[in-house]
């Protein structure tokens, strides 16, 4: 059920992707996460994405400046292309030198990582399908990790957050 219809894969050619309806569920689940946070209703710019980079559903809060959209698409493309979270990019490419042979990789292309917790890859039985990503936040990790596990079911936790200092940060 997490996956489109036959009808709808029949027309596409493509089964494996999250369902629309699904997709906004998780997105609903991530806005309310914003609503509860501590210090007021903070507001989130969340897209889901199709293995093919497509958005599925998406939302912008209320009061998220143009970098934390920006940024959250960016971390649901680098979640989809890496095939791992955002944060695990940013772990395994902590240097300077690292992150700039994979900044320019694909640039042209729209293919570049961007090294900031808050992308999620979406899989069901060892099947990639779809993507999630959070901006505009300083929870955008656990919102994200909030919105699949509310509608998806148990998930692989989030990382725990790097001391002080590292990359990775949630925010932006």
């Amino acid at each position: 059920k997490a996956v489109v219809s036959d009808q709808a894969a029949r027309t596409t050619l493509f089964k494996y992707q999250l369902s629309s309806t699904l997709a906004r569920q998780i997105v609903n689940a991530c806005i309310e996460f914003g609503r509860t946070q501590e210090g007021g209703p903070r507001g989130y710019a969340i897209f889901v994405l199709a293995p093919t980079g497509d958005i599925i559903d998406a939302s912008v809060g209320d009061g998220v400046v143009p970098i934390g959209v920006e940024t959250g698409m960016m971390k649901a493309k680098t979640a989809l292309y890496a095939r791992s979270t955002s944060r695990t990019v940013a772990d395994r490419f902590g240097t300077v030198e690292g992150r700039l042979i994979r900044t320019d990789l694909g640039r042209e292309q729209g293919l570049s990582y961007y090294f900031v917790a808050g992308g999620v890859p979406i899989g069901i039985e060892n099947q990639l399908i779809g993507a999630i990503g959070v901006g505009g936040g300083n929870m955008d990790e656990q919102c994200a990790y909030h919105g699949l596990t509310t509608v998806l079911g148990i998930q692989p936790p989030p990382a725990p957050a790097p001391a002080a200092g590292r990359g990775g940060r949630g925010g932006q």
